[in-house]
């Protein structure tokens, strides 16, 4: 992901809303490497009938991230219970390796009446799993 400086804050530096921003738009980017786009309604719900949503975000910032910046964004699944999954990422430099942020991310799985449902087996290949 490349920073420009509409990514930026008063401050001159990536504010949360848009860390949170640019950590959905690579685990998308991981989706649409396996799973059509379009199967996707405008409502945000697999063909299925099953979606998910955020339950919960923890995000530690270790460095600001600068207009100019190109940051290299890995994530992968840690985690999957009955109705919910946890998913890691960790945003780097790109060209020094220093890490930016780590954020870990959990969701939960509805049904169209918005009642927590298992996680689809199939679901849980779609992310690569977080090694260390």
């Amino acid at each position: 992901y490349h920073v420009y400086p509409t990514d930026c804050d008063v401050f001159g530096h990536v504010n949360h809303a848009t860390m949170i921003t640019i950590l959905e738009h690579a685990r998308w980017a991981l989706l649409e490497a396996v799973v059509p786009i379009r199967n996707v309604s405008e409502r945000g719900q697999w063909q299925d009938g099953i979606w998910s949503v955020v339950r919960h975000v923890d995000i530690a910032y270790h460095w600001q991230s600068l207009p100019g910046d190109d940051l290299v964004i890995r994530s992968g699944l840690v985690h999957v219970g009955r109705t919910s999954y946890r998913i890691r990422q960790a945003v780097r430099h790109a060209a020094t390796g220093r890490v930016h942020a780590e954020a870990t991310i959990s969701f939960v799985c509805l049904d169209q009446a918005g009642r927590p449902v298992p996680v689809p087996e199939r679901w849980r290949s779609l992310f690569p799993t977080w090694t260390d």
